[in-house]
């Protein structure tokens, strides 16, 4: 089974100059947890929760301390995106997809082809792919 066959082409999408509390809504309300970083065309990164956690995780949650988790609106996305991007190609095996996604402790690729963003793909796209698939192996 290849990657496009269990991608989503449908893919939500930040730009470097947006703003993070932009991003945390963006994620809430699509149920997700990172989207690719696009300038142009080109993927220039990643953003995922864990990327925006440490902004909003050590503030004590108390009236006096709600300034600060506000003040995330000041804060842009290519201030805190991974700038490493990992794709993969449409026409890759999902056992290789799996397998970069575990050795680079990562939750989601961008699919490109031809130099085109076409997809993404998560590990639970994956998970559910192998869990229907009795003839893939890892």
């Amino acid at each position: 089974m290849k990657v496009g066959e269990v991608m989503n082409p449908k893919v939500i999408t930040a730009a470097p100059e947006q703003r993070i509390c932009d991003i945390i809504e963006i994620l809430q309300e699509n149920g997700i947890t990172g989207v690719p970083v696009v300038e142009g065309t080109d993927v220039v990164g990643m953003i995922s929760k864990k990327d925006i956690l440490p902004l909003v995780a050590s503030f004590d949650v108390d009236y006096e301390t709600l300034d600060k988790i506000k003040q995330t609106c000041n804060y842009h996305v290519r201030d805190y995106m991974q700038r490493e991007v990992i794709s993969v190609p449409p026409v890759e095996p999902i056992e290789a997809c799996a397998m970069k996604m575990i050795n680079n402790n990562i939750n989601r690729l961008p699919v490109m082809e031809g130099g085109r963003l076409v997809g993404i793909v998560t590990r639970g796209d994956i998970l559910k792919a192998l869990a229907s698939c009795s003839c893939c192996e890892i």
